[in-house]
């Protein structure tokens, strides 16, 4: 071959090999697809991962109820000295809201919280029933100030949080002076509250013992009262001591608060299957079931009560057991499952696929 000739065929543009467009968007199309199947396997992985965290918590919680059981003979209780009650708290009308996750902190090895928390002064100046059905004085004599103990109240503990709520952790304050029933200062809310059944922060009980409760009708919690272990008799294992709640709430103010015992802080009501209420309050019941969604933004009316059981987790919410176990409970479960769970001594028949 002549110069000349190898000079030309040198000077020819080469095919480049690569991908079509056509090609190209195949490509991108198959990735796409790929992701789409892929991220949802992810993002269940991270539920399940935030769930078994949350069960943790409660499991934790449970533990420490039972340590205090061991040291004082009975559970502590849900409040002492609720500022809602509707009976004379000490037959004087005083006030403390002392919480029932306050008093197990120490068994919880948060000692230093513990230490610094000052049981003799309220956990929140909620301080507002002034209807008294014994007689007594209204509930606003407030035993100090919440201002002293507002660094414990306002402090965020991993293990009263479900990692599966998004919902952003602030420090609520009211004004000075503020009594009413959702006063509370830099206040944190939590995710987790006590099975008290039908009795929650209205009832205590009561200066001439006008408010005590009836054992079939009372869950493992009340205020101002200890459960013994003996006064569980539906079993530890078909008796719950507390669950889940979210923090976004049907109205901006409720709870729960794992510290400040402002009203809707702690307790958590399940109603007779016969209740007229016994709907908004089964697991992820949102309000507007019952309480007249039209008063309220749609937004809000479909967001759970103050002290309905409720998580993040899709299609049920996790409770602690009295045993100390945690137990899967489905939206869908029976309502006369779901209060035969709640009583200590309803004596009810509970069978294992109700639920």
């Amino acid at each position: 071959m002549r110069p000349s000739q190898r000079e030309a065929l040198s000077l020819r543009p080469r095919r480049i090999q690569g991908f079509t467009l056509i090609e190209l968007l195949v490509v991108i199309s198959i990735i796409a697809v790929l992701i789409a199947l892929l991220l949802p396997a992810v993002q269940a992985a991270r539920e399940a991962a935030r769930r078994s965290q949350c069960t943790n918590n409660l499991k934790q919680i449970g533990l420490a109820m039972h340590n205090y059981l061991s040291s004082n003979t009975g559970l502590p209780p849900a409040k002492i000295f609720s500022g809602s009650c509707q009976y004379s708290n000490g037959g004087q009308g005083l006030v403390l809201n002392t919480t029932v996750f306050t008093m197990i902190l120490n068994y919880l090895e948060l000692s230093t919280l513990h230490n610094a928390y000052n049981f003799s002064q309220p956990s929140s100046n909620s301080a507002w029933s002034t209807t008294i059905y014994d007689n007594g004085p209204p509930n606003t004599t407030l035993l100090g100030d919440a201002v002293v103990n507002t660094t414990v109240v306002g402090s965020i503990v991993s293990v009263f949080a479900c990692p599966s709520d998004t919902a952003t952790d602030e420090r609520i304050s009211s004004a000075s002076g503020d009594k009413s029933s959702y006063s509370r200062q830099s206040a944190v809310r939590s995710n987790y509250m006590v099975s008290s059944c039908q009795y929650n922060e209205y009832n205590c009980p009561g200066v001439r013992g006008t408010g005590m409760p009836n054992p079939s009708l009372r869950g493992a919690f009340f205020n101002d009262l200890s459960t013994k272990d003996s006064d569980i008799q539906d079993g530890m294992s078909n008796t719950f001591l507390g669950g889940e709640s979210v923090k976004d709430k049907f109205q901006v103010s409720m709870g729960p608060y794992w510290g400040s015992g402002t009203h809707t802080s702690t307790h958590g009501t399940i109603f007779p299957p016969t209740h007229a209420k016994v709907l908004v309050f089964t697991p992820n019941a949102p309000s507007s079931r019952n309480y007249k969604p039209n008063q309220y933004p749609p937004n809000q009316a479909v967001k759970p009560y103050g002290q309905v059981f409720s998580s993040r987790h899709p299609g049920g919410v996790s409770m602690l057991m009295a045993d100390g176990g945690v137990r899967w409970i489905k939206d869908s479960i029976n309502v006369y499952s779901w209060w035969s769970l709640a009583t200590i001594a309803g004596n009810e028949v509970i069978s294992s696929d109700s639920f």
